[in-house]
């Protein structure tokens, strides 16, 4: 079952958690003037009663004069202290910074005055005072450059009673504030030019573009100074990730091909080859996108996912989700999703699951060691799912949330936040089974024994 969390006036196509209650979604309506803004937004999620929400702790209109492009892809990094934020608009790579910070307000709502900066990156649990709600705007005095928070509602329950406690002890609020950076060019393509994906190396210190002109740039941060590029491909470049390790960069394009570069020096390694089917049915797919997960948080425990579809269309064409050994790039397991062609794919933080969503807006939970899927909620948008995000799962979110295995956020153009979570299965020792069947066994017996039955 998912769980409808927000609406929002854009369509987004970024979903970045942001620590273990807050994430953020960009995108817009790009340059045509139809009075669909262009914005990055921050949304706590919070829990009232029975029901979950969304308050919205940062709008930020990213139109800067002549510049009204939407944000279409973006990567994340955070060093313990701000978060910086890259970000594809057009033909260029644009980055802000960040910063969660505590503000201490009296009952009445009146600033005192007191803020701190957050430096954990996983413990964002403060309270928040402004609601969204479906369907109206109203704004608010501006808090960093030209951010804004939003108060549309995203639920219709009525608020909850006041309380009788008359202490006017301060309430912690969390707020954020945004930074418009520098910007890089990072496609020099002849025609229509366009960044398709962004992406930091683990440590922070570089990240690497690319886009409609096939070529893969590095670039160091934050002297934006480019240290190589390569030709890697003919076509527009869908996806390029970096292995946890730091080491090597895979790079998968609409020309049907996808490889493993040097992250040192943008040397090639290899060439993905994908026998997930036979050679003669696998040329007619190519890889969507791929991302990598680790588990009890060692780099060197990771492995590769793609999502393959197929290079023409079809209603009866399926698509398959593969997983890969890191170190060697082979396939070592495929499994087919169905005839809904996928969209989007991202791994769960403990890297146990793999989501992926759909063109036609339904979304699939797997398991990351045997690719079982768990579930599979059909709909949860009504057009394709344009990115995905697990949240974290602590204490804190348990206490959110419910006691769950696992919960993924989607986003999709419908202008939809959804959720989709999966619970603890049921599991029973080995030993109780065997006294529940040994237990039954007799009474059957001693039933039949009743009956008259001879046995």
């Amino acid at each position: 079952m998912a769980t409808h969390l927000a609406d929002l006036d854009f369509p987004p196509y970024v979903i970045k958690c942001v620590d273990e209650t807050h994430f953020l979604v960009a995108g817009g309506g790009g340059q045509a003037r139809t009075g669909v803004p262009n914005a990055i937004e921050i949304l706590e999620v919070q829990r009232r009663g029975h029901r979950l929400l969304t308050e919205s702790k940062l709008r930020y209109d990213t139109d800067n004069g002549e510049d009204r492009s939407a944000i279409m892809n973006a990567a994340l990094r955070f060093d313990g202290k701000e978060y910086l934020l890259a970000t594809g608009k057009e033909e260029n790579c644009q980055f802000y910074k960040f910063v969660k910070a505590t503000k201490v307000l009296e009952e009445d709502g009146e600033d005192v005055g007191v803020s701190q900066t957050t430096h954990k990156n996983d413990k964002g649990n403060d309270a928040g005072t402004r609601k969204r709600k479906k369907g109206k705007d109203s704004k608010q005095p501006t808090n960093a450059n030209n951010s804004k928070p939003s108060t549309k509602p995203q639920e219709t329950e009525e608020d909850s009673k006041p309380s009788d406690n008359n202490s006017k002890e301060p309430t912690l609020v969390t707020t954020f504030e945004i930074e418009r950076l520098e910007s890089v060019q990072t496609d020099f393509t002849e025609g229509e030019k366009y960044q398709k994906t962004v992406c930091f190396s683990p440590n922070g210190l570089f990240f690497t573009a690319a886009g409609a002109d096939g070529h893969i740039r590095m670039w160091s941060y934050p002297s934006c100074e480019q240290l190589y590029e390569i030709k890697a491909h003919s076509k527009e470049v869908d996806d390029i990730i970096i292995n946890p390790l730091g080491n090597r960069l895979v790079s998968v394009s609409r020309d049907s091909t996808a490889s493993v570069w040097k992250t040192i020096d943008g040397s090639k390694v290899c060439d993905l080859k994908w026998d997930g089917l036979p050679a003669e049915q696998a040329s007619g797919y190519r890889v969507r996108c791929c991302r990598f997960g680790f588990i009890e948080n060692d780099p060197s425990k990771s492995s590769m996912y793609t999502i393959h579809v197929p290079r023409v269309q079809g209603k009866k064409k399926s698509s398959y989700l593969t997983r890969w050994n890191s170190l060697k790039f082979t396939t070592e397991k495929t499994v087919c999703t169905g005839t809904d062609a996928l969209s989007a794919i991202n791994i769960s933080h403990s890297g146990n699951y793999v989501g992926v969503g759909t063109m036609g807006g339904s979304i699939g939970i797997y398991i990351s060691f045997s690719l079982k899927k768990l579930r599979l909620v059909r709909d949860v948008h009504g057009i394709f799912v344009t990115g995905l995000c697990f949240i974290p799962m602590t204490k804190t979110t348990r206490e959110l949330l419910g006691d769950l295995e696992t919960a993924v956020l989607s986003v999709s153009a419908d202008k939809k936040v959804s959720v989709v979570a999966i619970e603890p299965s049921m599991e029973f020792p080995a030993w109780l089974m065997f006294v529940g069947a040994f237990l039954l066994i007799v009474l059957i017996i001693t039933g039949l024994g009743a009956l008259g039955f001879n046995l």
